[in-house]
């Protein structure tokens, strides 16, 4: 082997330790450098080819779709589903059932059914029965509108009233039950006027499913109703709910689109007609 002295070992000892040094140092320079370089990179300007031109950016200036046109569109595609499920309803109570009856009150909803019936061809054939109560107490232009719309789709209403009174015998009702029956007895009043002369109209017409226009929008116990149901009176009687689905709106927009006879008071405010005496636009 080769011996070194003391001296000669002092010496490699410092010479090796200066290049430790010089190589750190290098070390740390190119890892400053690198760390510059990276930050530069970060803020330099990108070339001219990434960037997108403001004018690309903006919005169209044509709109994308014609949004009255659209909700058009929508309100007609809704009215024809409603149109179509309304009448495979009556289709089913009609035909099905021996003895179906409507009973008329004459507003909106019930004027969309009678027009209904009449496409169906299922007034002018007697196949399905209209029924109206008169109460004595109802508007003048009712019963007016009622022969109205029985020459316009060529069909004749059962008219029920208090019983033993004749049809428009307002005297007779007055003097056997009293014209202010409605003021002295409320409870009375609904029994000998609307309830009694339904209920018979009903019976006397052998009903086996009952047609009328309630609607959900009308709310709180009608508010789930479905287009078929069990009636609580006469032992379970079928009642069909042709329009259930079918909003005021809707309603209205089917009259419009098919100028469909409606009640002259619906152009005075009134969204639905009963008693002159307790009915307010």
């Amino acid at each position: 082997g080769i011996s070194l002295t003391s001296q000669s070992q002092n010496a490699l000892i410092i010479s090796n330790t200066k290049k430790d040094t010089q190589r750190a140092i290098k070390m740390k320079v190119a890892f400053t450098l690198s760390a510059v370089l990276s930050t530069a990179a970060a803020f330099a300007p990108l070339p001219k080819k990434s960037f997108v031109r403001h004018e690309q950016l903006r919005m169209s200036e044509k709109p994308v779709f014609d949004q009255e046109a659209f909700i058009a569109e929508s309100k007609e595609m809704r009215l024809k589903y409603l149109e179509e499920q309304a009448m495979f309803a009556l289709k089913i109570a009609v035909e099905n059932y021996g003895n179906a009856v409507f009973p008329n009150a004459m507003i909106a909803g019930d004027c969309v059914i009678t027009h209904l019936l009449h496409r169906m061809d299922y007034l002018k054939t007697g196949k399905c029965k209209v029924m109206v109560v008169d109460t004595f107490h109802l508007f003048p232009e009712t019963m007016e509108f009622l022969k109205e719309i029985e020459a316009a789709y060529d069909f004749k209403a059962e008219v029920f009233c208090a019983e033993g009174i004749d049809v428009a015998d307002k005297a007779g009702y007055d003097k056997r039950y009293g014209a202010d029956l409605w003021k002295e007895d409320i409870e009375q009043y609904d029994k000998v006027c609307k309830v009694e002369p339904f209920q018979r109209g009903l019976k006397t017409l052998k009903t086996d499913c009952m047609i009328n226009g309630r609607t959900r929008w009308q709310g709180i116990e009608r508010a789930w109703i479905d287009q078929f149901e069990n009636a609580p009176i006469g032992g379970g009687l079928a009642k069909c709910n042709p329009i259930a689905y079918w909003t005021l709106e809707d309603t209205f927009d089917y009259i419009a689109k098919y100028e469909i006879p409606h009640h002259p008071l619906h152009a005075k405010g009134y969204p639905s007609i009963g008693d002159a005496k307790d009915t307010i636009p």
